[in-house]
């Protein structure tokens, strides 16, 4: 729904590679989506860089929020994702279409990056810590039961121990039902070229590895937070770890195992 980007955050080519941020209208997405509705489809994802900052830049301008009711309307659809999201552009008319809309599922893409202020500061991200955690828990008293990823970008240049425990401590404190995980690795044209003091790749391996096992641990209580319950899955085919059983996933997200042979 939305190509290149308008943000300059320092460690990424998007805005180099794709440009400015472009907006399709909203009527070539919706007659996509009935399209592809006719054809048996049953979920969409809306992807943008900033899929959160859809339709500013269109001659007439309309909000992610706007096309969310948009599509909620298409008969036969039944689920709604979108991603990947900036948190600056996380509306109060955003939470409400993800509160009220029944087809838009109960999970956001929102990614921090880093737990430290100092280098949210050197990659331009534009919020803080607090802020972040403000709003996530603000989306979840909105959204019961809301399942939150993110990215994390570990051994940004100039990133301390102190600032790594930062982000350790966020982790804890958000509890993300999952997270992509990421050695920060220079990228030509852009502006963290330029940043002095290089992390070495052995601290960063360390750093990594020490993250993957929180992550991995809170990401497992929260899977177990379901145990015992009954919960929609749409089925998408065979698993690929075992082709005798079924796969799926939940609103949430969360990819579901069942017993049930793909054959039958």
């Amino acid at each position: 729904i939305v190509y290149g980007c308008d943000y300059r955050c320092t460690f990424c080519v998007v805005p180099n590679t794709r440009g400015r941020q472009r907006s399709r209208r909203p009527e070539a997405i919706e007659a996509e989506v009935r399209e592809m509705v006719a054809q048996g489809v049953r979920e969409v994802t809306l992807l943008g860089q900033t899929a959160n900052a859809y339709g500013r830049d269109l001659p007439e301008p309309i909000s992610l929020a706007a096309l969310l009711r948009r599509l909620d309307a298409v008969e036969g659809l039944e689920r709604i994702r979108f991603t990947s999201n900036h948190p600056r552009e996380m509306t109060d008319d955003l939470l409400e279409a993800m509160a009220t809309l029944p087809k838009v599922c109960e999970h956001i893409h929102l990614a921090v990056q880093s737990g430290s202020d100092r280098i949210l500061h050197r990659m331009g991200r534009r919020y803080t810590c607090q802020e972040y955690v403000d709003l996530v828990e603000r989306m979840r008293r909105a959204i019961p039961g809301l399942a939150v990823s993110t990215d994390i970008i570990v051994g940004f240049p100039g990133e301390t121990e102190e600032d790594f425990e930062r982000t350790m401590e966020l982790v804890r404190r958000v509890r993300f039902d999952s997270a992509f995980t990421f050695v920060y690795s220079p990228r030509p044209g852009t502006a963290a070229l330029r940043l002095p003091d290089p992390v070495p790749e052995p601290v960063k391996r360390e750093r990594i590895m020490r993250l993957i096992e929180l992550q991995n641990r809170i990401s497992l209580e929260q899977n177990l937070l379901y145990r015992g319950r009954v919960v929609e899955v749409l089925v998408e085919g065979a698993s690929e770890k075992d082709p005798r059983r079924l796969c799926g996933r939940t609103r949430t997200h969360k990819i579901v195992v069942l017993d049930e042979d793909p054959a039958q």
